[in-house]
């Protein structure tokens, strides 16, 4: 069960309960029954506060391997880390460096991690969008530049040794750019 169902499971129960209690003439019983409201009430409330627990982000590689051969379970997972070998020494040490979030990926599920990307700002506000396709310009090596108000356009690098080849001959820096 979870939150949301639990929290529809509470309110059921007290709009049931107030309903019963409308038309009790002792003031005992009524008393009884609104300390059952009250309770379930404060029960409720407390379900709505706790937070539910959040996904571990995860390398992309590991995401490739979980998905890639349908691993489901925490067992399964341990099973291919210590007997198979789709995993490289690099990636088994990272694995056995960060156990505990392991075991949450298969109990809460999991995000994958942004891998980083480099831009190249030309200055303020320029970056670096492409070089010139030949048909639009006479000089097919001249670079094309985007303003920062539209970051979809800018040229984004996964390799920074590329962003860095790309700045030294448009005379720009690189940074590091997170969306």
């Amino acid at each position: 069960m979870n939150k949301q169902e639990l929290l529809n499971v509470f309110k059921n129960q007290i709009i049931k309960e107030s309903k019963d209690v409308y038309g009790a003439s002792d003031t005992w019983i009524g008393g009884y029954e609104d300390g059952r409201i009250d309770a379930l009430t404060f029960a409720y409330k407390r379900v709505k506060w706790l937070d539910a627990p959040e996904k571990p982000e995860i390398p992309h590689w590991l995401a490739e391997r979980i998905e890639e051969y349908n691993i489901d379970s925490s067992i399964e997972f341990w099973r291919y880390v210590f007997n198979g070998s789709i995993f490289n020494p690099g990636e088994r040490a990272w694995i056995l460096d960060n156990d505990e979030l392991i075991s949450k990926i298969f109990l809460y599920g999991y995000t994958i991690e942004k891998e980083p990307v480099w831009v190249v700002r030309i200055n303020e506000k320029l970056y670096f969008c492409r070089f010139t396709d030949k048909y639009f310009e006479k000089d097919s090596d001249a670079p094309t530049y985007i303003e920062s108000g539209n970051p979809s356009l800018i040229k984004k690098f996964t390799n920074k040794d590329k962003a860095k080849a790309v700045a030294t001959l448009v005379d720009g820096t690189v940074e590091e750019w997170s969306e």
